[in-house]
C-alpha cells in the first residue's frame, strides 16, 4: 500500500519511463478475494491524506450528515481539512500544467503546419460554417466537408452502412439529407439500420464486436502525422511537453473532429443496439426510470480520442510508442472503440479480453484478437477487462475513443460503477441512510 496517496500524482518529467506495460506507478496486486496482499498490512490510524478510503468516508459524511465534523476532535478535523486542501492543490497544479501543455502544443501544431509542403486542400461545395480554430488544424488531416470526402476517411463498408442508414432515416421522416457537418457535430441523431449492422459486424467474444471502420490510407496519414508531431515534440523547444511519451490526445492536437465523427456516426448509434441494457445506455429520445422511480436518460455525452503506440523498441517521441504491452485493465469509459492504425509489419500486440468487472467471468480469458487488420475496429464495454500482449517486432498504433454517460454515473459511486452495481445500497442513491 502506498505510503502517500498524493506522491504518485506529482511525478516530474524525469520519471516518465519507456517500455513495459503498466498503467501507472502505483503498486498493483493480482488475484481476488480475501487472500490479496492488502490484507497483509493493517493500518488503523485515521489518515485521509494518505488513504483515499478515509477521504471518501469524510466527503460522504459531509454530504449526508448535518454537523458531521462534531464527531471528530480538532486534530481529526484538521486532518480532513489538510487532505481536502492537498486535493484542491493537486487539482490547481494539474490544471496549470495541462493548460500550459495545451498552449505549447498549439504552437507546435502551427509550426508543423507551416512546415508541410502542401498546406492547402480542395473541398467540395458543401461547406461547413467557419471555425475560428481552423488555422490550428493539421493541414494534412482537415475534416471532410462533404459526404464524398468522407469516403477517404472510412472503409467502403462503414461508409455504405452510415450513408444508407441516413438516407433511409431521412426518407422515413420526410426530412432532407443532413449535411455531414451536422452529423459529425451531433445535430442529427444517426440511427444505423440493424440489418446492415448484422452483415457488417462480427462478434469476437461476449460483448466484444469488430468491423472494418477506417480507410487504410487515412490510417497511414493519421499514424504518420502523430509520429511526426511526436518527433517535433522531442526538440529542445518542445521537449517539456512530453508529446511522444504520453498517448497523443486528438483534442490537444486539434483533431477533435475525428472523435466527434466516431462518436456521433458510429459509437453512439451502435451502443443503442449493443450496450443499451448491459451498460444502462439509452438514446436521446428514449426514457426509463431508475430504482427510485425517477425518469432518467443515460446517453453517451462525453468522449476522448487519442492514439496509443506500442513497440518492440519503445522510443517515446522518436516513434510515438511508449510501451511494449499493456497489462489487464478496464477503461474509465462506458463504451470503448479501438481501431488498429498499423504499421503493416508489426508482430504480436494481440488484444485479450478477460470478462466484465462485477460478473462471474471477471478475470477469465474469454477471447483474443490476434494482430487486427489496419482499419479494423473493436467496440466493447469500457469495464470489460482487456490487455495488449507484447509487440515482438515493429510498431503497433491504435486509435482509441473513450465515451462516458454522466447521466448513468450520477446514480453510482466510483466503486459501485467499477463493479457494475446500481441499486439502493450505493451511498450516491437517494435512499441511502
Amino acid at each position: 500500500v502506498s505510503s502517500s496517496r498524493h506522491r504518485s500524482h506529482n511525478m516530474d518529467s524525469s520519471s516518465e519511463q519507456l517500455g513495459g506495460g503498466s498503467i501507472n506507478e502505483k503498486q498493483r496486486t493480482l488475484g481476488y478475494g480475501a487472500n490479496n496482499a492488502y490484507n497483509n498490512e493493517v493500518e488503523e490510524n485515521w489518515d485521509p491524506s494518505n488513504h483515499l478510503s478515509h477521504l471518501l468516508h469524510s466527503i460522504a459524511g459531509l454530504d449526508r450528515y448535518p454537523s458531521y465534523l462534531s464527531r471528530y476532535d480538532e486534530s481529526d478535523m484538521t486532518a480532513i481539512e489538510n487532505a481536502l486542501e492537498q486535493t484542491l492543490n493537486d487539482v490547481k497544479q494539474q490544471k496549470e500544467r495541462v493548460l500550459q501543455r495545451r498552449n505549447g502544443i498549439r504552437e507546435l501544431v502551427e509550426n508543423y503546419n507551416n512546415a508541410l509542403i502542401n498546406p492547402s486542400t480542395t473541398h467540395d461545395d458543401d461547406q461547413a460554417p467557419s471555425d475560428s480554430n481552423d488555422v490550428l488544424q493539421i493541414s494534412s488531416l482537415l475534416p471532410p466537408k462533404s459526404w464524398s470526402q468522407l469516403k477517404s476517411v472510412l472503409s467502403d463498408e462503414a461508409f455504405q452502412v452510415l450513408y444508407a442508414s441516413i438516407i433511409s432515416s431521412s426518407k422515413s421522416t420526410k426530412q432532407n439529407i443532413p449535411t455531414l457537418y451536422d452529423v459529425i457535430n451531433g445535430k442529427f441523431a444517426v440511427q444505423l439500420d440493424p440489418a446492415l449492422l448484422q452483415d457488417w459486424m462480427s462478434q469476437e467474444c461476449f460483448d466484444v464486436y469488430s468491423f472494418p471502420l477506417l480507410n487504410k490510407d487515412f490510417c497511414t496519414r493519421l499514424r504518420r502525422t502523430i509520429i511526426e508531431l511526436s518527433k517535433l515534440g522531442e526538440s529542445s523547444q518542445y521537449c517539456s511537453l512530453l508529446l511522444g511519451r504520453r498517448p497523443v490526445d486528438f483534442d490537444t492536437v486539434r483533431l477533435n473532429w475525428i472523435s466527434d465523427m466516431l462518436l456521433h456516426c458510429f459509437i453512439l448509434p451502435i451502443s443503442r443496439h449493443l450496450f443499451a441494457t448491459t451498460e444502462k445506455l439509452l438514446s436521446d429520445d428514449d426514457a426509463s426510470y431508475d430504482i427510485n422511480n425517477n425518469k432518467t436518460k443515460s446517453i453517451l455525452n462525453w468522449r476522448q480520442g487519442y492514439v496509443a503506440g506500442y513497440s518492440a523498441n519503445p522510443q517515446g517521441g522518436a516513434n510515438a510508442a511508449t510501451r511494449h504491452r499493456l497489462v489487464p485493465h478496464s477503461d474509465d469509459s462506458e463504451v470503448t472503440l479501438n481501431c488498429c492504425l498499423g504499421e503493416d509489419d508489426f508482430e504480436g500486440g494481440s488484444v485479450q479480453f478477460y470478462g466484465l468487472r462485477g460478473t462471474p467471468d471477471e478475470g477469465k480469458l474469454l477471447g483474443e484478437i490476434e494482430r487486427p487488420d489496419v482499419g479494423k475496429a473493436i467496440i466493447h464495454a469500457g469495464r470489460h477487462l482487456h490487455a495488449v500482449t507484447d509487440v515482438t517486432a515493429g510498431n503497433r498504433y491504435a486509435l482509441i475513443v473513450w465515451t462516458r454517460s454522466w447521466g448513468m454515473r450520477r446514480l453510482t459511486c466510483p466503486c459501485c460503477y467499477l463493479n457494475r452495481r446500481i441499486d439502493t445500497r450505493c451511498i450516491c442513491d437517494k435512499r441511502w441512510n
